[in-house]
């Protein structure tokens, strides 16, 4: 189920149409300006869990619902971070919901990202309730909508896009390797990215904003980030949790319970002030790995936790 980056490019088809899709991504582009192989790769694989609620009261939850995966790519000059998730219907009631998102950040001397770029789809819900839930699953038609975004920033500006797609909806989270070939080609099709927006002096992309939060020593962290043609700040602090800590270390994930931290995180859209909670449990010191666990409020009435199936796994270059 993992995607590399070389697989990504395979994707995209013929030997001309990789080279030609590299060029047309920034996130492709700054990958290629370290040319050498990761120094250092991490992954890991989540199950997903639901929980379903009525004006927060919790009605009932179910695991195994879907699956998700992240790989983080170090190498001298740049990160790499993808992450996909995804339902398997048949384990969710019909409900076939996914997404993927890559991200490039070229770092300067001082850890900072001084140039960034992400790429991502995902498919489009609009569902506000349980009830309008059960009628888009009684009504799913042949073809599913996608929302599919890129970003680029760098001196200071920040550049998007954001495009709807429509796809088969025969094509599952089982297909993402095929959907990202669709959605690369469609996207490559819409050229280059508009003039950026500005001032943009410290945004980042949200997985990398993320990672630099868990990678942070202070209990607390501030940034600013683009997605989707919006700016967002994102707002963190952490603490331990003995109860996870016993949990992971039960399921030998970790070998001191004292060692898991929970990272709590607000994302506020600075033109709505809408926020959007989610944690994150992690061990200390591996900041740089794959977390534990994730959790968020995808709908009023969803909670989706992604669990570690197992240890990261980690590739270092001799």
């Amino acid at each position: 189920m993992f995607t590399t980056r070389r697989h990504i490019l395979a994707l995209a088809g013929s030997p001309l149409l990789a080279r030609i899709a590299a060029e047309r991504f920034d996130v492709d582009r700054i990958l290629s300006i370290n040319t050498g192989k990761p120094a250092n790769t991490y992954s890991r694989k989540y199950v997903a869990g639901a929980s379903f609620l009525l004006f927060s009261i919790p009605l009932g939850s179910k695991s195994g619902v879907g699956s998700a995966f992240t790989v983080i790519e170090e190498t001298k000059d740049a990160v790499s971070i993808r992450f996909g998730a995804g339902s398997y219907p048949e384990s969710a009631r019909g409900l076939n919901r996914l997404g993927f998102i890559q991200e490039a950040v070229l770092e300067s001397g001082t850890g900072q990202a001084s140039e960034c770029a992400y790429l991502a789809f995902m498919t489009t819900s609009q569902e506000k309730n349980l009830d309008q839930a059960k009628r888009a699953l009684e009504n799913s038609g042949d073809v599913l909508p996608y929302t599919a975004a890129q970003g680029c920033g760098k001196r200071g500006r920040f550049a998007s896009r954001v495009e709807r797609l429509q796809f088969p909806s025969r094509y599952t989270w089982r297909d993402v390797e095929a959907l990202v070939e669709k959605a690369r080609a469609a996207m490559a099709s819409s050229g280059p990215l508009p003039d950026g927006q500005a001032p943009a002096p410290e945004a980042s992309t949200f997985l990398y904003s993320v990672r630099r939060a868990l990678l942070d020593p202070d209990r607390r962290s501030v940034s600013c980030l683009f997605f989707n043609g919006k700016q967002f700040r994102l707002e963190t602090q952490k603490e331990a949790d003995p109860a996870a800590g016993a949990h992971f270390t039960s399921r030998r994930l970790v070998a001191r319970p004292e060692d898991v931290l929970r990272l709590d995180a607000t994302l506020t859209n600075q033109h709505t002030g809408e926020k959007t909670p989610f944690r994150i449990w992690y061990e200390a010191g591996a900041g740089h790995e794959p977390p534990l666990r994730f959790d968020y409020q995808a709908k009023s009435f969803l909670r989706l936790t992604f669990e570690a199936d197992g240890p990261a796994v980690a590739k270092e270059k001799a």
